[in-house]
């Protein structure tokens, strides 16, 4: 690798007029020099051009502006527009530490098989913030896809917080699916699937802001509670059908059984219809059949299969205690 290789940050901007000087004034004074900021203004209707203009005689800072097309769409475009080796994405409303990719970077110069670096992250709300402090090691590309897929922690599943080696993106062909709400989650196990090794930082290194209206989004309805089951039932699905030639087939399958003992939790909680137990309890029952010498299964979740075809009452009071214990 280049002994300072050029790093592409990808900002979406999108109607962030209170957020976006912040952002980007944290990525300037960054301690490693050889980066460049490319930002997508996603039409935004706010000042957010306006605010935009004032950094363009900046040499680091390239702006586009695009027709909306959402988030998935803009990080598109920045990857087609980036020069460097190595890629990141920074949303608009969030900032990073001056010592962010000076930090990132280390791990790709003291090993050529990593891929992609994770960092800790800060979630600040109004007035308190709360520190995602990871575990420092360096583990296997198939490592981390199985854990991803099994565990779900959000550091591992979100774009931000990680810096890429973008050829992962470009060799294989891979982008965030326009259109679609938690893409994320959708994209990341692909990239972490192809990656040789990646390494993990305790450092908090992104502030993730949480804004008012962001709060206020996010609170519960049903609505919003089944898009999210839904996804993670799609997830698991498109997972493994893109693994279905490697081992991780079987963790993607785990995967499908955790999504869908969620929607009978969130069944027999009422934070979804109730229709919906009996739905996701014959599909349970029919995928079950085929995993009981899944390697991926934990001991109780193979216990809890082993139940799968108890009668109605009894498997209704079984879930409502696996509810409060969980899985693993």
């Amino acid at each position: 690798m280049n002994s300072a290789p050029l790093i592409s940050i990808i900002v979406p901007a999108y109607n962030v007029e209170k957020y976006i000087k912040a952002c980007l004034d944290s990525i300037i004074i960054q301690t490693y020099s050889n980066f460049e900021i490319i930002v997508i203004n996603d039409g935004s209707t706010d000042q957010t051009k306006k605010m935009l203009n004032e950094y363009e005689s900046n040499p680091k800072i390239r702006i586009f502006s695009q027709k909306n097309g959402g988030l998935s769409a803009a990080r598109n475009q920045g990857l087609k527009l980036a020069n460097g080796e190595l890629v990141c994405f920074i949303d608009s409303d969030d900032s990073v530490k001056s010592d962010y990719l000076e930090k990132l970077v280390v791990p790709f110069f003291e090993d050529s098989g990593v891929d992609i670096t994770v960092c800790g992250y800060q979630e600040k709300f109004e007035n308190s913030v709360i520190n995602h402090v990871l575990k420092s090691q360096k583990i296997t590309g198939a490592q981390a896809t199985e854990d991803l897929l099994i565990k779900q922690q959000d550091f591992n599943v979100l774009a931000w917080n990680k810096l890429y080696r973008k050829s992962l993106f470009t060799d294989y062909k891979i982008e965030y699916p326009v259109g679609q709400i938690h893409e994320d989650n959708l994209t990341t196990y692909k990239v972490f699937f192809h990656a040789q090794k990646i390494a993990y930082i305790s450092d908090e290194l992104y502030v993730y802001q949480r804004t008012h209206s962001e709060i206020t989004k996010n609170r519960y309805s049903e609505e919003k509670t089944l898009k999210r089951l839904q996804v993670k039932e799609q997830m698991a699905i498109e997972a493994g059908q893109y693994l279905q030639d490697s081992n991780l087939k079987l963790a993607a399958d785990v995967a499908l059984l955790l999504s869908y003992f969620a929607f009978l939790d969130h069944a027999i909680s009422r934070q979804i219809d109730k229709s919906h137990y009996d739905v996701y309890l014959m599909k349970t029952r029919k995928l079950a059949s085929s995993q009981f010498k899944n390697p991926f299964l934990t001991k109780k979740l193979r216990f809890y299969l082993k139940l799968i075809h108890s009668p109605r009452g009894i498997l209704y009071q079984i879930f409502r205690k696996i509810t409060l214990r969980g899985y693993n």
